[in-house]
């Protein structure tokens, strides 16, 4: 398995068998940056548009493109080159040879635009497991108390998201992270080096 990681909250995984699943690729993206990059598909957490953004998705040109309801609504109808599958809160879904359970998280209330949904994923992928928090403001989504990942990807960039205090004291509830992969800090860099500090000793953080 490969992991791209891409500005905000946006990554590409790659399994052994080739198959590619974008995540959250939104607008601080450039779109040069994704000049000769293809997906097999590609999921959206939420909304908002460092998440969702019409161009990124055309440009990474995805067979099939997996949404919530909110996000279907905006798309419309307007017929595009690949095929719109509406996902749920509390469900598994199996996109290619990649297993995901969705839940939702708490986004907090600094939110200017309600959400309807605002979804975290559990991912197995080549028998290791990631867990996506999406933009969590709240410890919320499925209980990690007995749950051991690979990966675990945590917003750190604070008021809309946790900040790295809330991070790790969420992380320290994972009965087991291999590694921290943080995201969600564009606007606020600086996050990311107090996370690092705070995690020093405890986690392994890329």
């Amino acid at each position: 398995m490969k992991l791209i990681k891409f500005e905000q909250s946006g990554f590409i995984l790659e399994t052994n068998k080739g198959f590619r699943l974008a995540f959250d690729i939104g607008k601080y993206t450039l779109i040069e940056r994704l000049e000769g990059i293809t997906v097999d598909a590609m999921i959206i957490s939420h909304i908002h548009p460092d998440h969702f953004s019409l161009d990124q998705i055309k440009k990474l040109s995805p067979k099939k493109l997996y949404v919530g309801s909110q996000c279907k609504e905006v798309l419309g109808r307007e017929i595009f080159p690949f095929e719109v599958v509406e996902i749920k809160t509390d469900s598994q879904i199996n996109v290619g040879d990649i297993v995901m359970d969705i839940f939702n998280v708490d986004h907090g209330p600094n939110v200017s635009a309600p959400v309807k949904e605002n979804f975290g994923f559990l991912i197995t992928a080549d028998n290791q497991k990631i867990y996506f928090a999406g933009e969590m403001f709240y410890e919320s989504g499925i209980d990690v108390t007995n749950l051991e990942v690979n990966y675990a990807f945590f917003p750190i960039g604070g008021f809309y998201t946790f900040g790295p205090e809330e991070a790790l004291v969420f992380a320290r509830k994972f009965k087991k992270i291999e590694k921290i992969i943080l995201m969600h800090y564009k606007k606020n860099p600086e996050t990311r080096d107090q996370f690092l500090k705070l995690a020093k000793g405890r986690f392994t953080v890329e």
